[in-house]
């Protein structure tokens, strides 16, 4: 376990359930950490979290590749691997995060957001374990974060014909504009983290059509940049592995944005 476990027991236990009026939630385990305009963001002040569930295949690389691009706060958000995932991350020099109980990627990278806030880094950058994610573009990302808030690492190309059709019908009824708007690869501000571990980010099963659309609710502004992403190395789509999967995704995204944009 990591140095301040509290933290995610918290998160565990105490997932958000008011809300300030700022609309941050009221408790004791976030911080006051105010965006500065005009901040420069760095490797210094950058956390690299990793969602990893069974990528004893990759993780290592994954972070190898991380580090030869100049980041070094790596965190591995450990959801519960049954392999040695986060004794080969421990090994490689990442900080790992162990999950007491299953939440899922989404929920892995707000416990990384949490930890994040309390050691006061200024951006996120979250990218899978499975090294479909290349980090030679981690810099494009927290660059482009000057002017925006959330910016996505997209790759449109990766999509195929059904996935692109899904994203066209995304895009047309919760008005994202961004051509990847699924990707996982993406840089969060302070102001971003904070919106999305309250209650309304906790709601939520995925981190891509809820997550646009929530910051955008909140007045965040959207960018991305253009990636190249690789095949997986290790493992399936969490979404798209077989077709109950993918019904049961398109179902609750559709009903979320249904929700989000009334």
């Amino acid at each position: 376990m990591i140095t301040g476990e509290t933290t995610i027991e918290n998160f565990v236990r105490h997932r958000p359930r008011k809300i300030s009026k700022s609309g941050f939630p009221v408790s004791h385990y976030l911080i006051n950490c105010k965006e500065k305009s005009g901040a420069i963001y760095n490797p210094k002040n950058t956390l690299v979290i990793i969602p990893a569930k069974e990528e004893a295949g990759s993780i290592g690389t994954v972070i190898k590749e991380i580090q030869s691009n100049g980041w070094h706060n790596i965190l591995v958000v450990n959801d519960l691997s049954l392999d040695e995932t986060a004794d080969i991350a421990r090994k490689n020099g990442a900080i790992v995060m162990d999950l007491p109980i299953h939440l899922g990627a989404w929920g892995a990278i707000q416990a990384g957001m949490l930890y994040a806030l309390e050691k006061k880094y200024n951006v996120c950058v979250t990218l899978d374990g499975d090294g479909q994610h290349e980090a030679g573009y981690i810099s494009k990302l927290v660059d482009k974060l000057e002017d925006s808030q959330v910016v996505t690492g997209s790759a449109p190309e990766r999509g195929g014909p059904h996935k692109n059709i899904i994203w066209q019908l995304f895009r047309l009824t919760s008005g994202i504009s961004l051509s990847d708007i699924t990707s996982g690869f993406r840089a969060y501000s302070v102001d971003a983290m904070k919106i999305l571990v309250a209650y309304d980010g906790s709601i939520l099963d995925y981190q891509c059509v809820g997550v646009l659309l929530l910051c955008k609710k909140h007045g965040l502004v959207s960018k991305e940049v253009m990636v190249k992403m690789n095949s997986r190395e290790h493992g399936n789509s969490r979404i798209f592995k077989n077709s109950f999967y993918i019904i049961r995704y398109l179902f609750s995204t559709f009903l979320l944005i249904g929700a989000k944009r009334w």
